[in-house]
Protein backbone atom coordinates (compact mmCIF):
# COMPACT_ATOMS: atom_id res chain seq x y z
CA UNK A 1 0.00 0.00 0.00
CA UNK A 2 2.54 2.58 0.79
CA UNK A 3 4.84 1.31 -2.34
CA UNK A 4 1.48 2.44 -4.18
CA UNK A 5 1.22 5.93 -2.58
CA UNK A 6 4.69 6.73 -3.04
CA UNK A 7 4.53 5.54 -7.12
CA UNK A 8 1.24 7.71 -6.68
CA UNK A 9 2.95 11.01 -5.68
CA UNK A 10 5.89 10.90 -7.89
CA UNK A 11 3.78 10.50 -10.97
CA UNK A 12 2.11 13.42 -9.26
CA UNK A 13 5.43 15.63 -8.57
CA UNK A 14 6.34 16.24 -12.63
CA UNK A 15 2.39 18.13 -12.65
CA UNK A 16 2.70 20.01 -9.68
CA UNK A 17 6.26 21.55 -10.70
CA UNK A 18 5.10 22.11 -14.54
CA UNK A 19 1.93 23.93 -13.42
CA UNK A 20 2.97 26.75 -11.28
CA UNK A 21 1.61 30.26 -12.84
CA UNK A 22 -1.48 31.62 -13.10
CA UNK A 23 -4.26 29.77 -14.77
CA UNK A 24 -6.56 30.56 -17.32
CA UNK A 25 -9.08 33.66 -17.70
CA UNK A 26 -11.96 33.07 -15.05
CA UNK A 27 -9.75 30.77 -13.15
CA UNK A 28 -9.28 31.38 -9.33
CA UNK A 29 -6.14 32.97 -8.97
CA UNK A 30 -5.59 33.99 -12.69
CA UNK A 31 -3.78 37.34 -13.51
CA UNK A 32 -6.51 38.28 -16.15
CA UNK A 33 -7.50 42.23 -16.85
CA UNK A 34 -10.62 42.53 -18.89
CA UNK A 35 -10.29 46.03 -21.50
CA UNK A 36 -13.02 47.22 -19.53
CA UNK A 37 -11.24 47.31 -15.85
CA UNK A 38 -11.20 50.31 -14.20
CA UNK A 39 -7.35 49.76 -13.75
CA UNK A 40 -6.65 51.38 -16.91
CA UNK A 41 -6.08 54.77 -17.09
CA UNK A 42 -4.82 55.23 -21.10
CA UNK A 43 -3.76 52.98 -24.11
CA UNK A 44 -0.89 53.39 -26.62
CA UNK A 45 -1.45 56.19 -29.12
CA UNK A 46 1.40 54.80 -31.34
CA UNK A 47 2.81 51.21 -33.02
CA UNK A 48 5.23 51.23 -35.84
CA UNK A 49 5.09 46.91 -36.86
CA UNK A 50 8.50 45.30 -38.41
CA UNK A 51 6.35 42.24 -39.62
CA UNK A 52 8.17 38.59 -39.86
CA UNK A 53 7.70 35.68 -42.50
CA UNK A 54 4.53 33.57 -42.38
CA UNK A 55 6.93 30.53 -42.17
CA UNK A 56 11.12 31.48 -41.34
CA UNK A 57 12.08 28.11 -42.71
CA UNK A 58 10.09 29.14 -46.17
CA UNK A 59 10.48 32.51 -46.75
CA UNK A 60 8.69 31.81 -50.12
CA UNK A 61 5.80 32.50 -48.19
CA UNK A 62 6.56 36.13 -48.19
CA UNK A 63 5.75 38.29 -45.20
CA UNK A 64 2.16 38.57 -43.21
CA UNK A 65 -0.16 41.21 -43.66
CA UNK A 66 -2.89 40.74 -41.97
CA UNK A 67 -4.08 43.98 -40.18
CA UNK A 68 -2.64 47.47 -39.68
CA UNK A 69 -0.66 49.32 -37.33
CA UNK A 70 -3.38 51.54 -36.12
CA UNK A 71 -4.92 48.73 -35.47
CA UNK A 72 -3.53 48.14 -32.11
CA UNK A 73 -4.20 51.40 -30.99
CA UNK A 74 -6.66 52.62 -28.57
CA UNK A 75 -8.66 50.28 -26.44
CA UNK A 76 -8.62 46.10 -27.14
CA UNK A 77 -11.29 45.82 -29.47
CA UNK A 78 -10.14 42.65 -31.07
CA UNK A 79 -9.03 44.15 -34.29
CA UNK A 80 -5.42 43.06 -34.60
CA UNK A 81 -2.51 43.59 -36.55
CA UNK A 82 -0.34 40.83 -37.06
CA UNK A 83 4.09 39.83 -36.39
CA UNK A 84 4.38 37.17 -37.96
CA UNK A 85 7.21 34.77 -37.16
CA UNK A 86 10.24 36.96 -35.01
CA UNK A 87 8.25 39.87 -36.38
CA UNK A 88 8.54 43.03 -33.56
CA UNK A 89 5.65 45.76 -32.74
CA UNK A 90 6.98 49.16 -30.72
CA UNK A 91 4.27 50.81 -29.13
CA UNK A 92 4.72 54.47 -27.87
CA UNK A 93 1.88 56.78 -25.33
CA UNK A 94 0.61 60.06 -24.74
CA UNK A 95 2.31 60.07 -21.03
CA UNK A 96 5.01 57.92 -20.21
CA UNK A 97 3.71 54.57 -18.15
CA UNK A 98 5.51 54.50 -14.65
CA UNK A 99 6.09 52.24 -11.91
CA UNK A 100 3.99 51.69 -9.20
CA UNK A 101 2.23 48.92 -6.54
CA UNK A 102 1.14 45.88 -8.63
CA UNK A 103 1.22 45.91 -12.57
CA UNK A 104 2.01 48.68 -14.48
CA UNK A 105 0.19 47.88 -17.87
CA UNK A 106 -1.25 45.20 -20.09
CA UNK A 107 -0.85 43.72 -23.43
CA UNK A 108 -3.95 41.95 -25.17
CA UNK A 109 -4.00 39.26 -28.06
CA UNK A 110 -7.01 37.45 -29.47
CA UNK A 111 -6.45 34.11 -28.68
CA UNK A 112 -9.63 31.33 -28.66
CA UNK A 113 -10.69 28.62 -26.66
CA UNK A 114 -10.33 24.97 -28.56
CA UNK A 115 -11.64 23.13 -25.45
CA UNK A 116 -10.44 22.74 -22.20
CA UNK A 117 -7.31 25.31 -22.88
CA UNK A 118 -6.70 28.52 -25.37
CA UNK A 119 -5.24 28.65 -28.80
CA UNK A 120 -2.20 30.85 -27.62
CA UNK A 121 0.38 32.90 -29.63
CA UNK A 122 3.19 34.75 -27.79
CA UNK A 123 5.69 37.30 -27.50
CA UNK A 124 8.13 38.40 -25.68
CA UNK A 125 7.58 41.73 -23.76
CA UNK A 126 10.40 44.77 -23.57
CA UNK A 127 10.73 48.08 -23.03
CA UNK A 128 12.72 51.59 -22.88
CA UNK A 129 12.78 54.67 -21.39
CA UNK A 130 14.52 56.08 -24.45
CA UNK A 131 14.01 54.69 -27.43
CA UNK A 132 17.21 52.98 -27.81
CA UNK A 133 17.75 50.43 -24.62
CA UNK A 134 15.61 47.87 -24.54
CA UNK A 135 14.80 45.19 -21.15
CA UNK A 136 12.78 42.24 -21.79
CA UNK A 137 10.98 40.44 -19.04
CA UNK A 138 11.89 37.03 -17.57
CA UNK A 139 9.80 35.08 -19.86
CA UNK A 140 9.27 31.63 -18.68
CA UNK A 141 7.34 28.19 -20.38
CA UNK A 142 7.39 25.28 -18.93
CA UNK A 143 5.83 23.90 -22.19
CA UNK A 144 7.33 20.44 -22.99
CA UNK A 145 9.61 20.88 -26.10
CA UNK A 146 10.52 17.38 -26.87
CA UNK A 147 7.33 17.32 -29.50
CA UNK A 148 6.45 20.07 -31.84
CA UNK A 149 3.19 21.78 -31.19
CA UNK A 150 0.92 21.74 -34.05
CA UNK A 151 -0.15 24.90 -36.03
CA UNK A 152 -3.51 24.53 -34.00
CA UNK A 153 -2.35 23.06 -30.99
CA UNK A 154 -3.46 24.77 -27.79
CA UNK A 155 -1.65 25.34 -24.09
CA UNK A 156 -2.38 26.06 -20.70
CA UNK A 157 -1.73 29.74 -19.55
CA UNK A 158 -0.85 28.37 -16.34
CA UNK A 159 2.78 26.86 -17.98
CA UNK A 160 4.04 30.31 -18.83
CA UNK A 161 5.24 33.82 -17.12
CA UNK A 162 5.66 36.85 -18.68
CA UNK A 163 4.35 36.35 -22.26
CA UNK A 164 2.27 38.74 -24.15
CA UNK A 165 -0.26 36.21 -25.79
CA UNK A 166 -1.36 34.11 -22.17
CA UNK A 167 -4.84 35.45 -22.10
CA UNK A 168 -8.17 34.56 -24.09
CA UNK A 169 -9.37 37.62 -26.13
CA UNK A 170 -10.56 40.75 -24.80
CA UNK A 171 -8.09 39.85 -21.29
CA UNK A 172 -5.12 41.32 -20.89
CA UNK A 173 -2.07 39.72 -19.42
CA UNK A 174 -0.77 42.05 -17.29
CA UNK A 175 3.41 42.99 -16.57
CA UNK A 176 4.94 45.01 -13.38
CA UNK A 177 7.97 46.75 -13.77
CA UNK A 178 9.11 45.72 -10.59
CA UNK A 179 9.93 42.24 -12.04
CA UNK A 180 12.85 44.10 -14.03
CA UNK A 181 16.56 44.21 -12.77
CA UNK A 182 17.55 47.87 -12.48
CA UNK A 183 19.66 49.29 -14.35
CA UNK A 184 21.06 52.83 -15.35
CA UNK A 185 19.48 53.12 -18.86
CA UNK A 186 16.32 51.61 -17.19
CA UNK A 187 14.08 54.55 -16.02
CA UNK A 188 11.09 52.67 -14.69
CA UNK A 189 9.53 56.04 -13.78
CA UNK A 190 9.28 56.68 -17.16
CA UNK A 191 8.16 54.13 -20.15
CA UNK A 192 8.18 55.76 -23.88
CA UNK A 193 7.97 52.47 -25.18
CA UNK A 194 6.69 48.63 -25.28
CA UNK A 195 8.26 46.40 -28.00
CA UNK A 196 6.80 43.06 -28.36
CA UNK A 197 8.75 40.37 -30.24
CA UNK A 198 7.27 36.95 -31.59
CA UNK A 199 7.81 34.01 -30.52
CA UNK A 200 8.47 31.78 -33.56
CA UNK A 201 7.56 28.98 -31.98
CA UNK A 202 9.40 26.14 -33.34
CA UNK A 203 11.18 23.65 -31.32
CA UNK A 204 13.98 23.25 -34.49
CA UNK A 205 17.43 24.35 -33.08
CA UNK A 206 18.20 26.50 -36.23
CA UNK A 207 15.06 29.00 -35.56
CA UNK A 208 13.94 28.20 -32.34
CA UNK A 209 13.50 30.91 -29.12
CA UNK A 210 14.35 30.41 -25.55
CA UNK A 211 13.11 31.76 -22.36
CA UNK A 212 14.47 33.66 -19.62
CA UNK A 213 15.95 30.05 -18.39
CA UNK A 214 16.83 28.74 -21.67
CA UNK A 215 14.50 26.57 -22.58
CA UNK A 216 12.71 26.28 -25.98
CA UNK A 217 9.24 28.50 -26.49
CA UNK A 218 7.26 25.98 -28.20
CA UNK A 219 3.87 27.56 -29.22
CA UNK A 220 1.82 27.07 -32.00
CA UNK A 221 3.93 26.09 -35.25
CA UNK A 222 3.69 26.55 -38.45
CA UNK A 223 0.83 28.52 -39.41
CA UNK A 224 1.54 30.00 -42.67
CA UNK A 225 -0.78 32.21 -43.35
CA UNK A 226 -1.23 36.29 -43.73
CA UNK A 227 -1.90 36.15 -40.10
CA UNK A 228 0.87 34.30 -39.07
CA UNK A 229 2.47 34.87 -35.64
CA UNK A 230 1.24 37.39 -32.54
CA UNK A 231 -1.83 39.15 -33.02
CA UNK A 232 -1.41 42.38 -31.14
CA UNK A 233 -4.50 43.65 -30.20
CA UNK A 234 -3.57 46.57 -27.93
CA UNK A 235 -1.55 47.86 -24.98
CA UNK A 236 -3.34 49.24 -21.74
CA UNK A 237 -1.51 51.34 -19.40
CA UNK A 238 -2.42 51.36 -15.56
CA UNK A 239 0.02 53.66 -14.41
CA UNK A 240 1.25 56.54 -16.63
CA UNK A 241 2.84 60.22 -15.40
CA UNK A 242 0.13 61.58 -15.70
CA UNK A 243 -2.08 59.83 -13.45
CA UNK A 244 0.21 58.78 -11.30
CA UNK A 245 0.35 62.92 -10.21
CA UNK A 246 -3.07 63.04 -9.25
CA UNK A 247 -3.24 60.00 -7.38
CA UNK A 248 -0.40 61.28 -5.46
CA UNK A 249 -2.14 63.79 -4.11
CA UNK A 250 -5.14 62.27 -3.74
CA UNK A 251 -3.61 59.19 -1.94
CA UNK A 252 -2.67 62.16 0.99
CA UNK A 253 -6.27 62.23 1.62
CA UNK A 254 -7.47 58.88 1.26
CA UNK A 255 -5.69 55.66 2.73
CA UNK A 256 -7.11 51.76 2.38
CA UNK A 257 -6.08 49.42 4.96
CA UNK A 258 -5.33 46.27 5.70
CA UNK A 259 -3.67 45.29 2.51
CA UNK A 260 -4.08 42.50 1.82
CA UNK A 261 -7.26 42.13 3.59
CA UNK A 262 -9.30 39.16 5.02
CA UNK A 263 -12.49 40.70 6.03
CA UNK A 264 -13.38 44.94 6.58
CA UNK A 265 -11.16 46.99 4.41
CA UNK A 266 -11.19 50.71 5.93
CA UNK A 267 -11.65 53.64 3.98
CA UNK A 268 -10.04 56.71 5.52
CA UNK A 269 -11.18 59.84 4.25
CA UNK A 270 -13.32 63.07 4.93
CA UNK A 271 -16.48 63.92 2.61
CA UNK A 272 -16.82 60.69 1.49
CA UNK A 273 -18.83 60.00 -1.83
CA UNK A 274 -18.40 56.74 -2.52
CA UNK A 275 -16.58 53.62 -2.56
CA UNK A 276 -16.60 51.39 -5.83
CA UNK A 277 -14.51 47.34 -6.14
CA UNK A 278 -14.21 45.55 -9.18
CA UNK A 279 -12.61 42.76 -9.96
CA UNK A 280 -9.90 42.03 -12.57
CA UNK A 281 -12.25 41.35 -15.47
CA UNK A 282 -13.66 44.66 -14.90
CA UNK A 283 -16.67 43.66 -13.34
CA UNK A 284 -18.38 46.25 -10.02
CA UNK A 285 -18.50 43.36 -7.64
CA UNK A 286 -19.34 45.92 -4.90
CA UNK A 287 -20.37 49.75 -4.15
CA UNK A 288 -21.15 51.49 -1.12
CA UNK A 289 -21.01 54.90 0.58
CA UNK A 290 -19.65 53.70 4.02
CA UNK A 291 -15.82 53.70 5.05
CA UNK A 292 -16.31 50.20 6.05
CA UNK A 293 -16.18 47.57 3.65
CA UNK A 294 -17.02 43.84 3.82
CA UNK A 295 -14.69 41.51 1.91
CA UNK A 296 -15.35 38.26 3.85
CA UNK A 297 -18.01 37.44 0.88
CA UNK A 298 -15.29 37.81 -1.79
CA UNK A 299 -13.09 35.40 -3.23
CA UNK A 300 -9.49 35.64 -2.93
CA UNK A 301 -7.52 37.38 -5.43
CA UNK A 302 -7.06 41.15 -7.29
CA UNK A 303 -9.55 43.93 -6.86
CA UNK A 304 -9.22 47.38 -7.73
CA UNK A 305 -11.09 49.93 -5.26
CA UNK A 306 -12.01 53.08 -6.55
CA UNK A 307 -12.89 55.65 -3.47
CA UNK A 308 -14.34 59.35 -4.37
CA UNK A 309 -14.30 61.87 -1.60
CA UNK A 310 -14.61 65.67 -1.64
CA UNK A 311 -13.80 65.80 -5.42
CA UNK A 312 -10.92 63.71 -5.58
CA UNK A 313 -10.98 59.83 -6.59
CA UNK A 314 -8.27 57.26 -6.26
CA UNK A 315 -7.96 53.62 -7.21
CA UNK A 316 -5.57 51.43 -5.76
CA UNK A 317 -5.33 47.40 -6.14
CA UNK A 318 -6.36 45.46 -2.97
CA UNK A 319 -5.91 41.74 -2.41
CA UNK A 320 -8.41 39.56 -0.73
CA UNK A 321 -6.68 36.79 1.22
Amino acid sequence: MIKRISILLMALVPTMLWAQFAPEAGVAGTTAMHADSSAFVAWATGCTVDRGPQQIDDLSLGLVSYGADDDALGKADNMVVSLGDGGTAVLTFASPICNAQGPDFAVFENPFHNTPHCFLELAFVEVSSDGENYFQFPAVTNVPSDVQMGGFGVMEASLIHNFAGKYEVMYGTPFDLDELEDDAKLDKSHITHIRLVDVIGTINPEYATYDSEGHIVNDPWPTPFWSSGFDLDAVGVIHDAAHNDVAENAEKVISMYPNPVKDCLTVKVENLQSVEVYNLMGQQVMAATTPIIDFGSLNQGIYFVRVKAGGKTVTERIVKQ
